[in-house]
């Protein structure tokens, strides 16, 4: 018995062609909803050739994922919901986030809560401002910077040049498809999480929704869709949204 056919250019169902062309009898498909389900990272990056899009963010329960002008990065979930967060970069390709985010974060997007391994660091900066003391240029991990300035390498550091004259989503996931990650979970902030909304450019978002009120802020990206599955992550809500129109 076969869930589904192994869509991916080398494979394509020749190996259900060779066991029917040796006598066997196959039964396909098996629970093929859920096996695509289980796969999703797999066809997605085959059958669409770029990663499986992850979007993440944490908010308020008044909609703010950030005060307008925060003097320090701020903490909007809990610990259970931030351990959460690091398992989740374990299960991921890469984790990509905005110039913003990482001038106001100074972020090091490692799971160092959780054990397991780092995913690829990507970062938008257009104009290269990251300072080189900030822990996204410690070369710790591998990071590609896209930037309109440069091809470069620099230990772990690889700087991709792109034309920010054009759309750059579909070019990053063009380069990304060629470097054979698989997957992305899109960390912030608010400018990049709603261009690849708008764009619909995603297929799973997960938004926790914490009990403190911020009365103004940013605000977060607004879904139309209901959620796919909801459950409690201590006293945040997760709530998790799955792209049905691609």
């Amino acid at each position: 018995m076969v869930g589904t056919i192994d869509t991916s250019a080398k494979v394509n169902g020749k190996g259900i062609d060779f066991l029917r062309n040796q006598g066997i009898e196959v039964i396909i498909p098996v629970l093929e909803n859920e096996c695509r389900f289980l796969n999703r990272r797999f066809f997605t990056f085959h059958e669409k050739k770029r990663p499986y899009i992850i979007l993440k963010w944490a908010q308020s329960a008044d909609g703010f994922i950030a005060p307008e002008k925060p003097l320090q990065p701020m903490k909007i979930s809990n610990d259970i919901s931030h351990t959460l967060s690091h398992r989740w970069r374990t299960e991921e390709a890469a984790i990509m986030v905005g110039t913003n985010t990482a001038l106001t974060d100074n972020p090091q997007l490692t799971p160092r809560s959780w054990q397991g391994n780092s995913p690829v660091r990507l970062v938008i900066d257009r104009h290269l401002r990251i300072p080189a003391n900030y822990h996204l240029r410690d070369s710790s991990v591998k990071t590609f910077f896209y930037n309109e300035i440069k091809d470069d390498i620099q230990g772990l550091n690889f700087f991709i040049k792109i034309d920010f004259d054009k759309n750059i989503l579909p070019q990053i996931c063009n380069h990304l498809f060629s470097e054979s990650i698989t997957s992305v979970i899109v960390e912030g902030g608010s400018v990049l999480l709603n261009s690849f909304i708008s764009q619909n450019l995603w297929d799973e978002t997960r938004v926790f929704t914490s009990e403190k009120i911020l009365n103004s802020g940013i605000h977060s990206p607004v879904f139309s869709l209901p959620a796919a599955q909801t459950e409690m992550s201590g006293n945040d809500l997760l709530s998790v949204y799955y792209n049905s129109v691609k």
